[in-house]
């Protein structure tokens, strides 16, 4: 076999087995998905610099790179994608148990607070995605922090001006301006992520 064909073969298998797309693997090496996808088709080579970086990525050493591909494993069913959406949702229950966990023990301990105990369970709205955006955001997923951050962003917000509003003795009527913030925060978020996606891309 080639030295390209081997070296297609090995940076396909070990990319995909890393739940990473083309244009992520790019990112990391300041190259264009372009690029990732002509040298899995056996089209061409990274120069040896390139070659280590993409090796230490996957933690495998540049002769992995090259070597004759082993013959490939059937995918777990258990996979990682599931693994984390898991681990995911796991978070997130935790939040929400340590919120109703508050809620009724303010309403068994302190009966009177009762009418504003609710409150926790709305803190823990924005607190859910704070918890969610700290995961996903170590998993590299672009789109999926930009959606989490708009989420954290309006209902963080909205948790502010429902405890404003029940716990001030006056609230004033101009409260709801609070979500005017929220504009340019989500224009921030979408020029943020934006940036991130395309800045690093080349065309090589």
């Amino acid at each position: 076999m080639e030295l390209k064909e081997c070296f297609a073969k090995n940076l396909a298998s070990f990319r995909k087995n890393a739940n990473m797309t083309q244009g992520e693997l790019g990112e990391k090496i300041n190259y264009s998905d372009k690029a990732v996808s002509k040298w899995e088709r056996g089209e061409g080579l990274p120069d040896l610099e390139v070659a280590k970086k993409i090796a230490d990525i996957f933690k495998v050493k540049v002769d992995d790179l090259i070597a004759e591909p082993k013959p490939e494993k059937k995918p777990s069913v258990y996979n990682l994608p599931l693994k984390r959406f898991i681990v995911c949702l796991s978070a997130a229950v935790l939040v929400w148990l340590v919120a109703i966990m508050c809620y009724a023990f303010l309403g068994v301990i302190v009966p009177s607070l009762l009418g504003k105990a609710w409150l926790a369970l709305i803190v823990a709205i924005p607190i859910t995605f704070v918890v969610t955006l700290s995961l996903t955001s170590v998993w590299g997923k672009n789109l999926l922090n930009a959606v989490f951050s708009s989420l954290l962003a309006w209902t963080t917000l909205l948790a502010v001006y429902l405890c404003l509003i029940n716990l001030l003795v006056s609230p004033p009527h101009t409260l709801w301006m609070i979500f005017l913030i929220g504009i340019p925060l989500q224009i921030l978020i979408i020029l943020w992520f934006s940036l991130k996606s395309f800045s690093f891309k080349r065309v090589k």
